[in-house]
């Protein structure tokens, strides 16, 4: 049985899954390892000669934006990113993933300059990127040398799961609702503003206790709701399904009493912020949720 204050579990929970912190004590031991420091000197070098070259056009337009970057602090912002990649990665979900990190302003051509950066920096030795095959698409996969104590938190790493305890209230623009770091409410690179997105409205619907419904959940097997067509799917698909029904039994064992939160789009429309768990994903998950608070709903007229 759990013993800790709700709070407490919170903050574990946070401490333990959240990248944000993962991504610090990475930092720290790419800093504190001689080799990978200098790695990190040679990936800016090796990022200048690539940025000095002259191009076609429209590449040379997609790579000015990288300008204004400090290259050691690119260099290292990669490298982070890599990092969690212990077992082999599809070379294409790490792409995105870094363009995401690195805020790019349109996304199809952010991915493709993630990429490039990517195959430039492989010179450092810090990664492999790997083709086992003229069949098989290409991954990578980390050569940083990193604690065994990291890399028990870098497996752990994961989409923040909900709250087990009430969201913080949020106040203005640039809060999450977590306990240990805020985040932009609007949704979209670049449409971050401190303009009025209704606080009140999302401070109501973050106050709504759910619970798992744990019977739906031990009797019922989560399917996929896309074609599973490939050896890849298959890997990304079992990856997530492990993944979920791991929180639907810790969350089950912290009490069993949790919370989303919600951000907006540009438009004004609300998102509940879940990935795992959410009441705006697949039928299966919207049905494996149900409010905290239950009644009996009585003297309702028959039809």
């Amino acid at each position: 049985m759990n013993t800790m204050t709700a709070y407490d579990t919170q903050l574990s929970n946070e401490y333990r899954f959240s990248r944000k912190f993962i991504d610090q004590y990475i930092r720290q031991e790419i800093a504190d390892h001689p080799e990978t420091e200098q790695r990190v000197h040679h990936g800016a070098a090796l990022l200048q000669d690539w940025l000095s070259q002259d191009y076609f056009e429209s590449k040379n337009q997609r790579l000015a934006q990288l300008a204004t970057f400090d290259l050691e602090e690119l260099v290292r912002v990669i490298f982070v990113q890599v990092a969690y990649c212990q077992i082999a990665e599809l070379f294409t979900s790490v792409s995105a993933q870094l363009a995401g990190r690195l805020k790019f302003s349109e996304k199809a051509e952010g991915i493709q300059t993630a990429a490039e950066l990517l195959a430039v920096l492989c010179q450092t030795d810090a990664f492999d990127i790997i083709k086992e095959d003229v069949q098989a698409s290409l991954m990578i996969q980390s050569a940083i040398p990193l604690s065994e104590r990291l890399l028990t938190y870098i497996s752990q790493s994961r989409y923040l799961p909900p709250m087990v305890c009430e969201p913080d209230t949020l106040t203005h623009n640039y809060q999450s609702g977590y306990l240990t770091h805020n985040d932009c409410l609007i949704l979209g690179g670049g449409n971050g503003h401190d303009g009025d997105i209704c606080l009140d409205v999302l401070n109501t619907q973050n106050r709504v206790a759910l619970r798992l419904d744990t019977e739906l959940l031990s009797t019922l097997e989560e399917n996929a709701t896309f074609d599973i067509d490939t050896a890849e799917k298959d890997v990304q698909w079992r990856d997530f399904k492990a993944t979920s029904y791991e929180l639907y039994s810790l969350l089950a064992r912290q009490g069993n009493c949790l919370w989303l939160t919600h951000k907006v789009d540009k438009r004004g429309r609300i998102y509940a912020q879940g990935y795992h768990i959410t009441t705006q994903g697949s039928s299966f998950k919207k049905a494996s949720l149900e409010l905290h608070r239950q009644e009996v709903v009585g003297d309702v007229p028959a039809l």
